[in-house]
C-alpha cells in the first residue's frame, strides 16, 4: 500500500477529499478521513476524522470521532468524542467521554454515559405526510453557562447512575480545554 494509504497508524484509510460529496447509507470498515461531505447514515467501523473545512450530517455512529470541520445531527461515539479548536458540532449526541478544546463550538443534547448502547437505533420510518404547524411541537433551547476554571461536582443527591445518563442540553462557546468523562 502506498504511504498515504494508512496516514493514522497501521489501519488503513477511507478519505473523502475536499470537494467530494457523499450521500445515502454509507458503512467503512475501518478510519474515515473527511475533508469533504458525507450526508446521510454513517457508520465507521474505526476512528472518524472530521478535517478543517469536512462537514458530515446525519445519523452518525464510530467508536471514536475527533472533529475539526462540522458535525451535525444524531451521533454516537461509542468510545470518545474529541471537538477541536473551530470544529462545529450539534445535534443529539452521546458519547463515553467527550473533550472540548477552547474556540470550539457545542450545541447539542449532549449525553455522556458509559451506559450508552453500542449503535444508534433503526431510523424511524418516513410519514407519508408532515403535521401542521399548528400540531408540530414549539421548538426549545437552552444555554448552559460556561464552566469555570474549576472542575464540576454533580450534586451529591443525584445518585451516581443518574448523573451519568444525564443529557445536557448546551449551546456553549468553550473558553478552554475540558475533558467531561463519566463517573
Amino acid at each position: 500500500m502506498a504511504p498515504s494509504d494508512k496516514p493514522r497508524g497501521s489501519e488503513p484509510v477511507n478519505l473523502v477529499l475536499k470537494g467530494t460529496r457523499l450521500e445515502g447509507d454509507l458503512n467503512f470498515a475501518s478510519q474515515l478521513v473527511v475533508a469533504g461531505q458525507i450526508k446521510g447514515n454513517i457508520r465507521c467501523e474505526g476512528t472518524l476524522f472530521i478535517e478543517r473545512g469536512g462537514r458530515v450530517e446525519g445519523r452518525v455512529q464510530a467508536p471514536g470521532i475527533v472533529a475539526h470541520g462540522e458535525l451535525e445531527g444524531l451521533v454516537l461515539a461509542t468510545s470518545y468524542l474529541e471537538i477541536c479548536t473551530g470544529a462545529v458540532v450539534g445535534g443529539d449526541v452521546s458519547a463515553r467521554s467527550v473533550r472540548v478544546d477552547q474556540g470550539a463550538m457545542l450545541t447539542a443534547n449532549l449525553t455522556i454515559s458509559s451506559d450508552l448502547p453500542d449503535s444508534l437505533p433503526p431510523p424511524a420510518p418516513v410519514a407519508a405526510s408532515a403535521p401542521a404547524a399548528s400540531e408540530a411541537p414549539a421548538p426549545t433551547a437552552a444555554v448552559v453557562p460556561a464552566p469555570s476554571a474549576a472542575p464540576v461536582a454533580a450534586p451529591a443527591a443525584m445518585p451516581a447512575s443518574a448523573q451519568a445518563a444525564t443529557p445536557v442540553p448546551a449551546s456553549v462557546p468553550v473558553t478552554g480545554s475540558r475533558m467531561f468523562a463519566p463517573r
